[in-house]
């Protein structure tokens, strides 16, 4: 892939688009070419017009032309040819909830995705967001946001070449509304959200993965909670598409009794009770479990951090090669009296090596933890994707018990970056806000860095 500088110019055609002579000589094409110009699935026939003493990678358009490939006037963008013709961007799609503020569209993800759309400039990118509601399939558009000059402004688009999932949930529509736009041609990042008893499947057929799952079973009836408790003590009850640790209950069976207690968390606030009997422990559970489908899982018996839980989130990305690499990890540290360790519920967040340090006082140990977290975040990655479809990204949350034992708890298709931020490693966080816009370019066809 090359860089060019897009230039808007009146006395070019709009049936012509102007290159000069090293343009011309490393893309291969003649005076007079007619070609396809692709933004997105949107494709236009121009007439190449080689003139030798335009300046070095730029193109010239038409003003009109500039227009309708939603260009900027001396801005760079990555341009390759295919079979088919010539490629600008790629052009990107994030596909996220759209809210009624202007300043923040897409809620808590806003900040996020503007830098998506910075960085994806950076790399001659074109991005922009928009609703699942917002595609028109009759006229192959998509009324959408981009990010300019620290403005959100409105925009009409042709389907990308590159759809980047992170709208919360999938409804039948939205999964109707993601099958028409692969039907179209457009790649996704990653598969729609898979369920915690889906994920428990698929991995305990890996023999180098099963021995780190916790013993879990999906509840058909509380009977298996009981039976769960009189084994372990005390189990976790988690809903199968749920996130961020919403409506996750912890239950503990008092010893030598019929009384069990529960906790669970409601926008961050912790609500406990008792009841006697595993009948009366599911009407008081009711309410929270609603009609969600749960699984019931023994309770780790994870180490804390000052006090409180803790777990390592490790965020595993595909590059412009697709290939799994290891972005960044940290601990994440629940919040006092917390059940789970999720930041968006007060929690916090520590270098992983800082933690080690102070629980573990063999530096082999600690290598050897570190060395595991690796092993099993990227071998449930790779067999993840074997089964379910093509992935860019996860985030992969492992336990490490009090004897150092490791624990796969949780795979995220739609993994958060704030912990990056909140342990202080700005990199990592820019590394793991481009490497999807990398793994689009070999998504749309371009494996090697321009």
């Amino acid at each position: 892939m090359q860089k060019f500088t897009a230039v808007k110019n009146p006395r070019v055609s709009n049936r012509n688009i102007a290159i000069g002579s090293t343009v011309s000589e490393e893309l291969g094409l003649q005076e007079g070419e007619i070609v396809s110009l692709f933004i997105g699935k949107l494709s236009i026939v121009q007439e190449i017009l080689v003139r030798p003493d335009l300046s070095r990678y730029h193109i010239e358009f038409n003003p009109s032309v500039f227009k309708k490939l939603l260009l900027n006037n001396h801005s760079k963008y990555g341009i390759f040819k295919k079979d088919d013709g010539l490629h600008i961007g790629p052009l990107i799609g994030i596909m996220a909830d759209v809210y009624g503020d202007t300043q923040r569209p897409f809620d808590g993800q806003t900040h996020f995705i503007s830098q998506l759309h910075v960085l994806g400039g950076e790399l001659g990118e074109i991005c922009y967001a928009f609703s699942p509601y917002g595609v028109n399939f009759h006229s192959k558009t998509i009324a959408g946001y981009y990010y300019s000059n620290g403005y959100w402004r409105r925009g009409t688009f042709p389907f990308p070449d590159v759809v980047y999932p992170r709208e919360g949930g999938y409804s039948p529509t939205k999964l109707q509304i993601r099958q028409k736009l692969q039907t179209a041609g457009c790649r996704f990042i990653n598969p729609p959200l898979i369920g915690k008893w889906e994920t428990h499947k698929i991995l305990m057929q890996n023999p180098n993965i099963n021995a780190y799952i916790p013993d879990t079973r999906l509840i058909k009836g509380f009977g298996q909670v009981e039976r769960m408790l009189n084994k372990y003590g005390a189990v976790y009850l988690k809903p199968i598409a749920g996130s961020m640790g919403r409506n996750i209950i912890k239950v503990v069976k008092v010893r030598h009794s019929n009384t069990y207690s529960y906790q669970y968390q409601i926008h961050s606030r912790t609500h406990s009770g008792s009841a006697t009997g595993i009948k009366s422990l599911y009407n008081s559970l009711r309410k929270v479990m609603g009609k969600r489908q749960y699984i019931v899982q023994q309770r780790l018996n994870l180490f804390k951090f000052i006090g409180n839980i803790a777990d390592v989130r490790i965020l595993v990305q595909k590059d412009d090669q697709g290939q799994w690499h290891i972005t960044g990890k940290a601990v994440r540290i629940g919040k006092r009296g917390s059940i789970t360790s999720n930041i968006s519920s007060g929690g916090s967040a520590k270098k992983v090596r800082a933690v080690l340090d102070q629980k573990f006082s063999d530096p082999l140990k600690k290598d050897a933890i570190m060395a595991e977290i690796d092993y099993i975040a990227l071998e449930a990655a790779g067999y993840l994707e074997q089964h379910i479809n093509s992935i860019g990204e996860l985030g992969i949350d492992i336990g490490i018990d009090t004897t150092g034992k490791l624990w796969f708890i949780e795979a995220n298709l739609r993994p958060a970056r704030q912990v990056f931020t909140l342990i202080g490693e700005n990199n990592t966080r820019k590394s793991s806000v481009q490497k999807p816009l990398l793994y689009a370019r070999y998504l749309a066809g371009l494996n090697q860095e321009g």
